[in-house]
């Protein structure tokens, strides 16, 4: 079978589409004579209940699945967990802490020790570079 190419350019430009006479000049007519001649003044009044009703209802949601939540999770005080730093105060001692502040500036001279005296080894400059 032969396949012939179709190009966008071979294809005319017809609008099939087509309104009906006289349509756009009487379409306003048309329209106003659908309408009723009177203002209908029966206008329903929303109460305050249907207006807040949905965010009663998402607040209710919410608190529902809190509770839910606390239900199976369980408040932290269940797992034991408790606030061990401050406890840890509590029961320690200023001795304690004294020695630890100590023991840990102790620590931080021996690191700027190490630093200063290791640093210098490993530049590469001549004079301080072992043999």
């Amino acid at each position: 079978m032969d396949k012939k190419k179709i190009l966008l350019k071979d294809i005319p430009k017809v609008n099939p589409f087509r309104a009906p006479e006289g349509y756009f000049e009487n379409f306003t007519n048309g329209i106003m004579s659908q309408l009723p001649d009177t203002v209908r003044n029966d206008l329903k009044r929303v109460h305050l209940w249907k207006r807040a009703r949905p965010w009663l209802y998402a607040a209710a949601m919410l608190a529902g699945v809190a509770l839910t939540l606390r239900l199976f999770v369980g408040s932290p005080s269940s797992f034991g967990v408790k606030n061990y730093a401050l406890q840890g105060l509590k029961l320690t001692s200023s001795a304690d802490i004294e020695d630890f502040y100590h023991y840990y500036e102790e620590g931080l001279a021996r690191l700027a020790y190490d630093d200063a005296f290791y640093s210098a080894n490993y530049e590469e400059n001549e004079d301080l570079s072992p043999e």
